[in-house]
C-alpha cells in the first residue's frame, strides 16, 4: 500500500500506528529465533582493507552473520581468505548481493565455486535494469526465474532486492509486484524496508502477499522526513513487520544496514544493533 507524503508524514509524526497487517496472526506463534546479520555495504572499504579485523569486530558486537555486497572491492579477496576470516570470527555468510551477469552461463561456474568456498548458498540480485513497460518487466522476471531454476540444480537459492525505483509505477502497476507475480516461490523476496519507506510504501502487505518468500529483510530505519537514521530512532512499525516475518514471511535472517555517512561505519552498526535489540526486547515484553 502506498501513502501520499502528507498521509505518511501525519501517521508517522503523530506516533499513530499504521494499519495493522498482522491482524489475525497469533503474536506468540513464532518459529525459532531469527539471527541478525549486517550488510557489508554498511562498513564501506573496511571489509576489503582489513577483512580479518573487520569481521572479528563485527562478531564481537554480537552479530551472527554478514551479507556480502559487490561493492568496495571485498570481492577481490580470494575465496579462501574470506572463508578463513569468516571461520575465525564465527560469522556466517547469510547471503551475497550480486549482479545478474555473474550467474549467466559463462560466469556461473566461477560464481558458484567462490560462494561454495565461503559457505554461502543464497544469492540476491542487488538491482535489475529498469524497464519502461510491463512486458519488459515480465520478460526480465522470466529470465530471473530461469536462472533461479538453474541455481537450484546446484543447491543455491536466488532472490531480488528492492530499491526505491521498484515502487514507481510502470504503465499502472509497480515493478515489484509485476516481477514477483511472474516468478515462482523459488525466487526470494528480499525487502529493504528503508528503501520502501523512501517511496512512501508500506512493506507489510508485501510480506503477506508473497508469503514464505521473504528469506531476509534489510533492517533500516528512517525519520519522519524519510532520512536514514540509526535503527530504533526512526518511525517504522517494527512490531508488525517482525510479526509478519516470523509468521508468514519465512524469514531466516534480519540484516541490518546503515547507509548514511553521518557516523563512522563501526559505530553506526554497533548503535544499530543496540537499537534493534531494544526493539526485540520491547516486542517480547509486550507479548509476554
Amino acid at each position: 500500500m502506498r501513502y501520499s507524503r502528507r498521509e505518511f508524514g501525519l501517521l508517522l509524526s503523530s506516533g499513530l500506528a499504521l494499519p495493522s497487517y498482522a491482524g489475525g496472526l497469533q503474536r506468540t506463534r513464532r518459529s525459532r529465533r531469527i539471527p541478525v546479520a549486517v550488510e557489508s555495504w554498511s562498513v564501506r572499504e573496511l571489509l576489503g582493507q582489513e577483512p580479518e579485523k573487520t569481521l572479528a569486530e563485527i562478531a564481537k558486537m554480537g552479530y551472527e552473520g554478514i551479507e556480502l555486497a559487490h561493492y568496495y572491492n571485498w570481492e577481490k579477496l580470494t575465496a579462501d581468505r574470506v572463508r578463513k576470516a569468516l571461520d575465525a570470527s564465527g560469522l556466517k555468510c547469510c547471503s551475497s548481493h550480486i549482479n545478474l551477469k555473474v550467474i549467466e552461463d559463462d560466469e556461473l561456474p566461477r560464481t558458484l565455486d567462490y560462494h561454495r568456498t565461503i559457505g554461502n548458498s543464497v544469492l540476491i540480485i542487488a538491482s535489475l535494469p529498469p524497464q519502461k513497460t510491463v512486458a519488459g518487466w515480465i520478460d526480465l522476471a522470466k529470465r530471473v526465474e530461469e536462472r533461479a531454476a538453474k541455481l537450484a540444480e546446484h543447491g543455491f537459492r536466488l532472490g531480488y532486492h528492492n530499491h526505491p525505483g521498484d515502487f514507481r509505477p510502470v504503465e499502472g502497476p509497480i515493478p515489484w509486484e509485476i516481477f514477483f507475480k511472474n516468478t515462482s516461490s523459488r525466487v526470494l523476496h528480499q525487502i529493504d524496508v528503508g528503501n520502501m519507506l523512501k517511496e512512501h510504501w508500506d512493506p507489510r502487505p508485501y510480506i503477506r502477499m508473497f508469503a514464505g518468500r521473504t528469506q531476509s529483510i534489510h533492517v533500516k530505519d528512517r525519520d519522519a522526513n524519510y532520512e536514514p537514521v540509526v535503527v530504533g530512532e526512526g518511525t517504522l512499525p517494527w512490531r508488525d513487520i517482525l510479526d509478519l516475518c516470523e509468521t508468514v514471511g519465512g524469514t531466516e535472517w534480519y540484516i541490518i544496514e546503515y547507509e548514511s555517512k553521518d557516523l563512522p561505519p563501526m559505530e553506526a552498526i554497533r548503535r544499530c544493533l543496540s537499537g534493534f535489540r531494544r526493539i526485540l526486547q520491547t516486542r517480547q515484553a509486550a507479548s509476554a
